[in-house]
């Protein structure tokens, strides 16, 4: 029977970043949302050439994006209450 070959050592896990992830969810939330209003002029061309999924994944991202913020706000303020939040 062949013997397997030694594992490598595991590398230690990096330490977290300072960060609470509010400033970045809403970042990604405003791009969603220019992106949806940029395409709204366009809603009978995409529909004509059948890309009107395109707003709609711009609505969906800026949705998502809203409940992230919401998300990450309140985790943000539950781990200051601790005393824990990296991005304070």
């Amino acid at each position: 029977m062949p013997t397997s070959p030694a594992r490598p050592a595991r590398r230690l896990d990096p330490e977290p970043l300072p960060d609470d992830g509010v400033r970045t969810v809403t970042a990604g939330t405003v791009l969603w949302l220019l992106v949806l209003v940029g395409l709204l002029p366009f809603w009978s061309r995409l529909r004509t050439d059948g890309h009107l999924w395109w707003v709609a994944t711009a609505a969906v991202g800026t949705g998502l994006g809203v409940f992230g913020v919401y998300y990450c706000r309140r985790r943000a303020a539950a781990l200051r209450r601790l005393g824990r939040n990296p991005g304070a």
